[in-house]
């Protein structure tokens, strides 16, 4: 009887320890990697200027590329090797597939940190504070007042379509007729000037300034950006951090904005984020 427990208790034991081994194996270890290969593979959100995006030549650009670039850059002096970027593009929806799976380190674009993506994936500290804005004709008076939105034009899956779909669904005094998604900023711009929307509700930072549009002063939602790492890669994500927290402190982060185009869109949020690093995350406005 003995032996059998005792037995038993073996092999309950090294059921245990094989379990600890497996996680512990697939626990993400990316610092360690990258120190033994040298490399870093890289997430471009190709289409998300000035922020990432491919130029005329195909190459990376952007002001989050630049980002990237120098962190990648701050920790190859720190351990006195080269390390390569390989940058793939990729949109949001495959960015998060890409860290799960392992197939890139680190995705940088324009991605907003919330709640609901810190379900997938980890965020490094912000490095830009932007904020969703109301667009809307200027003949079109009544949607100055804030309540009102009627057919509201949002990009696919983003922040801002979220925040309207909560709105409208809680139905919470906003007057609301419908939710319109569209496929990129610059056709939500066209179907408010074909009247096919009344109100375009997205990342002030991405729209552009028209005769016939007006904006709101107010901002619906405020939006950290931040690079984004795989889920519980703590090693690689403080590594990470401490070389950004560099590159924003340094003159350099003004050039990088001003290459972008992004000097007079610096405000006072992202200044502050600058100076204290900050993984808050997006307040939940709605």
């Amino acid at each position: 009887m003995r032996t059998t427990q005792w037995q038993r208790y073996l092999a309950a034991s090294a059921l245990l320890l094989s379990t600890l081994v497996v996680q512990a194996e697939v626990a993400p270890d990316t610092w360690n990697r990258v120190k033994a290969e040298g490399v870093v593979r890289i997430g471009l959100q190709d289409k998300a200027a000035p922020f990432a995006y491919l130029d005329a030549q195909g190459k990376p650009a952007g002001f989050t590329w630049e980002i990237c670039r120098a962190v990648v850059q701050t920790l190859a002096a720190e351990l006195k090797r080269p390390i390569e970027i390989k940058a793939t593009p990729v949109t949001l929806a495959s960015s998060i597939e890409m860290l799960q799976d392992g197939r890139i380190d680190m995705q940088c674009g324009s991605t907003t940190h919330t709640l609901d993506r810190a379900q997938k994936v980890d965020f490094s500290n912000s490095f830009f504070v932007a904020g969703v804005v109301v667009s809307y004709r200027k003949e079109d008076l009544r949607y100055t007042n804030p309540s009102q939105f009627g057919r509201v034009g949002v990009v696919a899956n983003s922040t801002a379509a979220s925040a309207m779909g909560k709105r409208a669904a809680a139905k919470s005094g906003a007057s609301i007729d419908a939710v319109v998604p569209v496929a990129s900023y610059d056709e939500g711009m066209l179907r408010l000037k074909k009247k096919e929307i009344d109100t375009f509700v997205a990342d002030g930072i991405f729209v552009p300034a028209d005769p016939e549009i007006a904006r709101r002063p107010a901002m619906e939602t405020i939006e950290p950006y931040a690079l984004v790492l795989r889920k519980g890669d703590r090693a690689f994500a403080a590594q990470v951090d401490r070389a950004l927290a560099r590159v924003l402190g340094s003159p350099a982060i003004r050039q990088m904005a001003a290459n972008a185009k992004l000097d007079d869109r610096i405000n006072t949020l992202t200044m502050e984020v600058w100076r204290r690093p900050s993984r808050d995350p997006a307040p939940q406005m709605y």
